[in-house]
């Protein structure tokens, strides 16, 4: 994992070096001491992880949080900090952990061993914010593919999806992309995010019959939908879809959308 450490504490800002320096799996990417160092050091190089301290001078770790949710990258992010009463906002800004100081080692290790389990499912911060937000304000019941596909042999160019007590069936020039997280698949269309339990590839098999191409292990999206492409380093782009959706293209899927680039 890629990892940043922000803390304005020189001491324990160390520590926490110290402690990933043992890490083997672990590459530390940089350190800030501030907020405002933090918001430049996370745009700069996108670490997988951020060990963030809450209490600091200027702009403090939940606000370094809200500035980075409305960028196209969100890493996950573990508070380090010598308050408890942050306790539930950090876990309500999906937090993956939340350390006390000072730190014990194994806690940390603790921690990292959480944060790999959600880069290995796929279960970005993000993704998991969409799941939580849309189970707590619809009756969204979990709908696999083949049981939707069972029930609607004849939705051909359409996509079944479960909301309350109906199936509704999603045209498929219609969703603009697909996001995995862990067993579930964030269909977004219309401005609204359907739920789906099934794996990635049951769901681009069904998406085949559209104009869908893959741009990340967990991303989906929608040719027709792309409005403007932005170049990014290290062969990466960038795709806007409309005001409000900007999706990164991973340089392995890069080819997905080769024709489209001048």
């Amino acid at each position: 994992m890629r990892v940043l450490v922000v803390d304005d504490e020189p001491l324990a800002r160390d520590l926490l070096l110290e402690f990933l320096a043992g890490s083997p799996e672990i590459d530390v990417v940089g350190a800030a001491s501030s907020g405002r160092e933090a918001i430049a050091a996370i745009r700069s190089h996108r670490p997988d992880l951020v060990l963030l301290d809450i209490e600091m001078p200027g702009i403090n770790g939940f606000a370094v949080v809200k500035s980075i949710q409305a960028d196209d990258y969100m890493p996950l992010v573990i508070f380090v900090t010598a308050f408890n009463q942050y306790a539930v906002d950090a876990f309500d800004k999906n937090a993956v952990d939340y350390i006390l100081k000072p730190v014990d080692g194994a806690r940390l290790q603790k921690a990292l061993l959480r944060a790999r389990g959600r880069l290995l499912d796929g279960s970005k911060a993000k993704l998991l914010r969409a799941i939580t937000t849309v189970g707590q304000q619809t009756r969204i019941e979990g709908l696999s593919v083949e049981e939707a596909l069972e029930s609607h042999s004849d939705a051909v160019g359409r996509l079944p999806v479960r909301q309350g007590d109906s199936v509704q069936l999603l045209e498929l020039d219609d969703i603009e992309w697909v996001d995995a997280a862990g067993d579930y698949m964030c269909v977004h269309s219309g401005g609204e995010t359907y739920i789906l339990r099934c794996t990635m590839k049951q769901l681009s098999d069904r998406l085949s019959l559209g104009p869908f191409a893959r741009i990340h292990r967990s991303t989906l999206v929608n040719l027709n939908k792309i409005q403007e492409i932005t170049p990014l380093t290290k062969g990466e782009c960038l795709l806007h879809l409309g005001s409000d959706t900007r999706l990164k293209v991973s340089r392995n899927y890069r080819t997905a959308i080769q024709h489209l680039l001048v």
